[in-house]
């Protein structure tokens, strides 16, 4: 689960407030499944920025797009954002000497 922030400006670069902010999965295009906190409340989705333009949505792990629309605004999507779980900083980054092997905390690796 990942928080995604952003805002929306104008072509003068002032914030555009109640702007409407629909977030699809990727490529599906589907409407995707958002919440206000780390994956305990489910948001509206679409939702609305803010007074000074600003969002924020958590989402699982995946591939999303934002269609973004609003007073004064062109209509926009963005398309591939990637929400994906940074990795820790001590997880080992040299792979087991062969496959089979227990790695990453379980994981195991297979050579096909």
């Amino acid at each position: 689960m990942q928080k995604y922030t952003n805002s929306v400006a104008d072509a003068s670069g002032l914030p555009v407030a109640n702007a409407s902010v629909q977030v699809n999965t990727y490529p599906a295009g589907a409407l995707a499944t958002i919440y206000s906190d780390n994956g305990v409340t489910q948001a509206a989705n679409p939702l609305t920025t803010d007074t000074n333009g600003q969002f924020s949505f958590y989402a699982a792990d995946g591939h999303y797009s934002l269609s973004i629309s609003g007073d004064n605004i062109q209509p926009l999507t963005i398309t591939d954002i990637l929400l994906v779980d940074l990795l820790p900083g001590d997880l080992p980054t040299s792979l087991p000497s062969s496959s089979g092997k227990a790695w990453n905390n379980g994981g195991v690796i297979s050579v096909s």
